[in-house]
């Protein structure tokens, strides 16, 4: 005959197994989490010379590897969430990339933030903290809260670790939609970067609303070679300078600058003196042209 004692033993053996089921259900889900959440966080800031920057994004990569959750959600609430109504961060130094001291390599920097309503920003930092902490409960105290060689203990364990499932699955969901979104961004920005405006921008230095930085033009630096090479007396014919250009860069002309003639553009720059030589009434003659020891604003 088999005692009642055996029975609950028993009993409790296979709510212990439930117990236990539902823990490494729990971990497992955790780890699917912090390995996403730190493929996010790895890809939301790199930096570094142009030539080594894939090399730059790995070594970060293999750094999170011994991240753990809160040093995680303590990176990503401090350096990539933003309140949109807040101001938010200002950028870097120019220098904060290579530590302070000039450097003459091309040097790129690329910055992804999730910003979202100072409300949802702040239950957003609470939220992780308290998933910080429901991690840590159930690594290193979870034996301390219930009583597993128990049967009321087992069962207030069971109920206690689909509440925390429950609770891991909806910031897990949270965080495919951001890692999604960061996705699409990302997608965004590798197709500007590929784009016609985009090298316009960086360079040529034309901006997308039409403005030119004319101090890192593209044409700027084909006239001061074309004055390089072809100046007289500190000073350099224009059309000399056209004929120079046109066979080193033939793309490089007024229109592409938002000007209809050279004269315009050098004037329009601020960088240039200009004068004419051998006019007449009604003849401007030849123009003539030298840099600026000061330059001027842009006169548009």
């Amino acid at each position: 005959m088999v005692s009642g004692h055996h029975f609950r033993m028993k009993s409790i053996e296979l709510l212990q197994h439930e117990v236990q089921r539902k823990l490494g259900r729990c971990m497992l889900r955790l780890q699917q989490y912090e390995r996403s959440f730190k493929a996010m966080v790895a890809g939301m800031a790199v930096e570094g010379p142009v030539k080594q920057l894939q090399a730059a994004q790995d070594q970060k990569r293999a750094s999170m590897r011994t991240k753990t959750l809160g040093t995680l959600v303590g990176m990503f609430t401090g350096e990539h969430l933003t309140a949109a109504l807040s101001e938010v961060e200002a950028g870097r130094d120019d220098d904060a990339c290579s530590g302070g001291q000039f450097v003459d390599v091309a040097w790129a920097s690329m910055r992804f933030n999730i910003s979202m309503s100072p409300e949802r920003y702040a239950q957003t930092k609470d939220n992780l903290a308290e998933l910080v902490a429901l991690r840590n409960d159930l690594i290193h105290h979870f034996l301390e809260r219930f009583d597993i060689f128990d049967e009321n203990g087992c069962c207030a364990a069971a109920t206690h670790l689909d509440a925390c499932y429950e609770q891991i699955d909806v910031h897990f969901e949270r965080l495919k939609e951001w890692a999604r979104s960061l996705a699409e961004t990302q997608a965004l920005a590798s197709s500007f970067l590929q784009s016609k405006s985009f090298e316009d921008m960086f360079v040529h230095g034309i901006n997308p609303d039409g403005s030119v930085c004319w101090a890192r033009s593209t044409i700027v630096e084909c006239l001061h070679k074309a004055e390089t090479a072809c100046q007289v007396g500190g000073w350099t014919s224009l059309d000399t300078a056209i004929e120079f250009i046109s066979k080193e860069n033939r793309d490089q002309v007024p229109s592409r600058y938002g000007c209809k003639t050279w004269r315009q553009l050098l004037r329009k720059s601020g960088l240039f003196e200009l004068r004419s030589i051998g006019g007449s009434v009604g003849n401007r003659g030849e123009t003539w042209y030298r840099i600026r020891a000061a330059p001027l604003r842009d006169e548009s």
